[in-house]
């Protein structure tokens, strides 16, 4: 018999938090599950852990894959073998809270028009320790699939949710997530998805999600991979844009523009370097990272130079104009209140007479 739930979890040189991960999953308060963990290839002791488990409960599915397939490939495979009537993406390092299946599979099964259910989720470093992170919405939201595709597509981001924040239908996983993609392969695999059905976001988190250096979003972001899938996801999903009137050009001109802004933040508050940028490389894509990607990503790590210059100079002109409009508001404020004294009044004859007499001479 087919379970409820297949949790798809894929795993490379996760030892340092995969035990964690495996451990929140099995105190679900939804017990009917298969948690199907594909390695990549680890070289640290992630199987032995995961085989430890595997003795302990029957509902685990574990095998190493022949070859390395990146991060979404291994989802894929993991995919292949679902059996699951909803599926739930998770990463190894990521936590569920204790009644995550619970929740999201409630939401399509009393929901036969949501194809897609994600929600809110914690930050925390890679100690546990709770960390700031975005928050979307304060309340729980119903939107319409195609809104939800054309609002990521404006905002240039995800806040649909990472891997561990959402459930779908397993009629809906399809040929699942593209593998040619670096960064934003998940927000693509969502516009899919949600190409057949809505959204509901639930505003309680069903997830804690970890950032660390070691991190498939950090790699992706210091090597600058996420600005090549910027271009690649606009291209595949323009029709939704062209149907607002938006032009390739104005998409290009977004997506720069978004691009400029992430790596000044990269490179101020991260302290991002060139070389960390040439020695990034995400798992899995040796064979699609060439040369001329290579010389892209050095490039726009060189643009950021200017473009931080760029920003400075844009700050300090607006702090100008603030100050300004500052004293032009402090000076009519003065002349409003001298014009209503009572001494401005007083003297209104006088005033008077001394414009007569200036006419004259």
């Amino acid at each position: 018999m087919s379970p409820g739930i297949s949790i798809c979890l894929p795993n490379y040189n996760g030892a340092d938090y995969l035990a964690e991960a495996i451990e929140s999953v099995l105190v679900q308060s939804y017990s009917d599950f298969e948690l199907l963990i594909g390695d990549d290839g680890s070289s640290d002791n992630s199987r032995e852990i995961i085989a430890s488990y595997v003795r302990k409960d029957p509902r685990i599915v574990f095998w190493t894959n022949e070859e390395r397939l990146g991060l979404f490939g291994n989802y894929n495979a993991c995919l292949k073998k679902a059996k699951g009537r909803y599926i739930k993406p998770f990463a190894h390092d990521d936590l569920l809270e204790p009644d995550a299946l619970s929740r999201l599979s409630a939401v399509l099964e009393g929901n036969p028009d949501v194809s897609l259910v994600s929600s809110e989720r914690r930050w925390i470093g890679s100690r546990g320790e709770t960390i700031e992170g975005a928050v979307h919405f304060t309340e729980d939201q119903y939107l319409c699939g195609k809104e939800v595709i054309i609002a990521n597509l404006i905002t240039l981001s995800n806040w649909v949710g990472e891997p561990s924040a959402v459930m779908f239908r397993g009629c809906d996983k399809g040929e699942g997530f593209d593998q040619s993609l670096y960064h934003y392969g998940d927000i693509e695999y969502w516009f899919r998805i949600l190409s057949k059905g809505d959204l509901v976001y639930l505003s309680k988190p069903v997830c804690r999600f970890r950032r660390h250096e070691q991190s498939n979003t950090t790699i992706n972001l210091a090597g600058l991979y996420f600005a090549m899938d910027i271009f690649r996801i606009g291209d595949k999903y323009k029709h939704y844009l062209n149907e607002l009137g938006e032009t390739k050009e104005h998409f290009a001109a977004r997506a720069i523009e978004k691009i400029a802004l992430q790596m000044d933040h990269l490179v101020r508050n991260e302290d991002l370097k060139l070389p960390t940028v040439i020695a990034a490389r995400p798992a899995g894509h040796e064979q699609f990272v060439r040369a001329d990607n290579d010389v892209l990503r050095e490039a726009l790590f060189e643009s950021t130079g200017r473009v931080t210059s760029l920003l400075k100079e844009l700050l300090q002109t607006q702090n100008e104009l603030e100050h300004r409009q500052g004293e032009c508001e402090r000076l009519r404020a003065a002349v409003n209140q001298m014009s209503n004294s009572v001494s401005w009044r007083l003297t209104a004859p006088l005033r008077t007479v001394r414009e007569k007499i200036g006419t004259k001479e």
